[in-house]
């Protein structure tokens, strides 16, 4: 039981640290506008993927439903973070179609005249697939942005994985979050991993059903809160075998540093696993605990 209650201590601090790993990604992806570049690229890839003609791309972006989809911070405009598969729909056949009504007819019409092939090749399937019915075609294209939306989250997904290992180091090193280090404080410090077990099991009580996944907030929310994470869930675990307060470096040769940086790269890679996964573990291995003291 004593090993376990370690474990249980370093998944907890493992925990809070993925938890301010990814208010950090909200704030870089609030900062940066990493969402909405992401779906500009689906955009493209739908709009304009032979690059012989962005007409279309262009008077999409330029359509007042998107422009009021998107989002001013002073003098410059980013592109909206989520679209609805409607308002897609609804903003291509306005670009497509211009003034004329909404109909088939004029649909085919002016697909024909799309200079991109593979738009045109891709709008014409969904039309031949629709026979004809307006609405059957309107819920294809639906249907077509929402298959490349998920693709795209599968794209977004893997690019802010790689800043997330960036970011596990940077926490690592700033909070001298040493793994290693960490485990060996907690072997030898039975009141400190009581006090964490104690800590981790009101944390699981308090955030069972909560989501702990990465949210798109907008820059102020996602800064406010980054700054609470770290007033209230780091705060109370930096005496617990992580931060710099104690820390004496002096003392480490060659091998002890090889031994430190060795901890702070587990670290890293240990965030880049996420919030969810230590907290999933975490409830389990405590639930665990709780029904061994119940038996």
């Amino acid at each position: 039981m004593a090993i376990l209650q370690v474990v249980v201590g370093i998944i907890f601090v493992l925990l809070l640290l993925s938890l301010l790993a990814t208010t950090v990604m909200e704030f870089i992806a609030a900062g940066f506008s990493l969402r909405g570049k992401n779906l500009e690229k689906a955009l493209k890839n739908m709009l304009a993927s032979t690059d012989v003609d962005d007409k279309i791309l262009a008077a999409f972006k330029d359509n007042s439903l998107y422009r009021q989809l998107s989002f001013r911070l002073g003098k410059r405009r980013y592109a909206p973070s989520y679209m609805s598969s409607s308002s897609f729909q609804s903003i291509l056949f306005d670009v497509i179609l211009g003034d004329k009504e909404v109909g088939v007819g004029n649909l085919k019409e002016r697909i024909e005249g799309i200079q991109d092939e593979d738009l045109r090749n891709v709008l014409k399937q969904l039309m031949r697939e629709s026979e004809d019915h307006l609405d059957t075609f309107k819920g294809n294209v639906q249907g077509w942005y929402n298959n490349i939306m998920d693709r795209a989250s599968g794209w977004y997904k893997k690019s802010t994985q790689k800043i997330l290992v960036g970011v596990g180091l940077v926490i690592a090193v700033v909070f001298n979050a040493d793994t290693i280090a960490l485990y060996q404080h907690l072997e030898s410090s039975p009141e400190s991993v009581e006090k964490l077990v104690a800590l981790a099991e009101n944390f699981v009580e308090e955030k069972d059903g909560i989501s702990l996944q990465q949210q798109d907030r907008e820059f102020q929310e996602a800064y406010d809160n980054l700054k609470g994470v770290i007033n209230t869930e780091i705060n109370q675990i930096q005496s617990y075998g992580i931060g710099w307060k104690n820390a004496n470096l002096t003392s480490l040769n060659q091998s002890g540093w090889a031994i430190k940086i060795l901890g702070w790269l587990v670290t890293a890679l240990s965030i880049s696993l996420g919030a969810p996964f230590w907290f999933d573990l975490l409830r389990k291995i405590v639930n665990i605990r709780s029904a061994g003291r119940d038996a």
